[in-house]
């Protein structure tokens, strides 16, 4: 048995966070799927990753500028094709779980973050043009991020909220779910719940020996996923899913499993790398049971404001997660910009 078997049977769902047209091509992501991975999610940053880093994406570029010489048209046509093709990969999950599982993630344009009407609108545009119904549109969990979500989901559009720091966004996020479903009981969402930056941020400020050193991240996690059961009951059968994301280690003295084996909760997806998924299938991992941070994380959670400013960190971390998406947006439109340039001349 896997170790993506035993989180499985744990009723956690593993989704791969990258995604390319070479992946696809090679048979690699069916593999994937085969070994137990039921969902992939992508962002700006994997798909300037993808574009760039090789040649496999030119030829298309080049016949996408012959009509549309706008980086962010060709752009787009390239990830909702692939978009398209992993969807179409998943499609037997999709089914198999009863339109619970087998999802593809699509982020709108970073830019738009801050702004309810033209989320809506890109959101809308892509979701026509993917023409899928185990997509997700991705949006960024700011105030008009949430309304947008409550917004679509109405209108039967399935949305990955992403970018959710703290306690208080992924309150906001499940209450415009279950807002939601009094228009339409059938759109289907997760809310994507970062870990690792946490304890980066974190750990920054305090000393090593501090009993939040490490221990924030899964402290807040506990608290969201403690909100979730209390909630689940009012969802019905189709609820909101809480998505880990950002599960790989960023501390050098940590295991390469500690998130994973700290948060195999039911009812939950965790999005991992392609090098995060060849070392679950290669090691063992030993999941654990009830720990000293799950029987008293209410409590530290309340006592954390004495030792840092918990509010400002989060508020600060989603403002670094957009600008990060929003740096790698702009450079995935340069390197289409320049790979367009160099084409035309060859």
């Amino acid at each position: 048995m896997t170790n993506i078997n035993k989180l499985s049977e744990k009723g956690q769902s593993i989704w791969l966070d990258s995604l390319s047209n070479q992946m696809i091509e090679s048979g690699d992501l069916k593999n994937l799927i085969d070994k137990g991975i039921t969902g992939v999610t992508s962002n700006p940053s994997i798909f300037e990753k993808a574009i760039g880093s090789s040649d496999s994406y030119d030829k298309k570029i080049l016949e996408l500028s012959k009509n549309n010489n706008d980086p962010k048209g060709i752009f787009e046509n390239l990830a909702t094709d692939d978009i398209r093709n992993a969807a179409d990969i998943l499609e037997d999950v999709y089914k198999k779980t009863n339109s619970m599982d087998g999802f593809v993630s699509l982020e709108v344009d970073p830019f738009l973050a801050n702004d309810f009407e033209k989320t809506i609108d890109e959101a809308k545009k892509l979701w026509d043009k993917v023409d899928r119904k185990n997509l997700m549109i991705k949006i960024p969990g700011t105030q008009e991020g949430i309304m947008a979500t409550k917004h679509l989901l109405e209108e039967g559009i399935n949305v990955n909220v992403t970018l959710l720091f703290s306690f208080d966004s992924y309150k906001k996020t499940l209450e415009a779910f279950i807002e939601s479903k009094s228009k339409n009981i059938n759109s289907k969402s997760v809310a994507s719940f970062f870990i690792s930056r946490i304890d980066t941020a974190v750990d920054q400020i305090i000393d090593n020996k501090n009993k939040f050193f490490h221990n924030m991240a899964i402290i807040n996690a506990y608290k969201a996923y403690s909100l979730f059961q209390d909630k689940k009951n009012n969802m019905g059968e189709n609820f909101q899913k809480l998505l880990w994301a950002s599960t790989s280690v960023k501390a050098k003295d940590l295991d390469q499993d500690y998130y994973l084996k700290n948060l195999p909760f039911e009812n939950t997806v965790n999005t991992l790398p392609l090098e995060t998924i060849d070392y679950l299938l290669k090691s063992d991992l030993n999941l654990s049971l009830e720990s000293e941070l799950s029987k008293s994380f209410n409590n530290l959670y309340k006592e954390s404001k004495d030792h840092f400013d918990f509010q400002s960190i989060t508020e600060s971390l989603l403002i670094n997660g957009i600008n990060l998406f929003q740096d790698s947006y702009k450079s995935v439109l340069d390197t289409i910009d320049e790979k367009v340039s160099k084409l035309i001349k060859k």
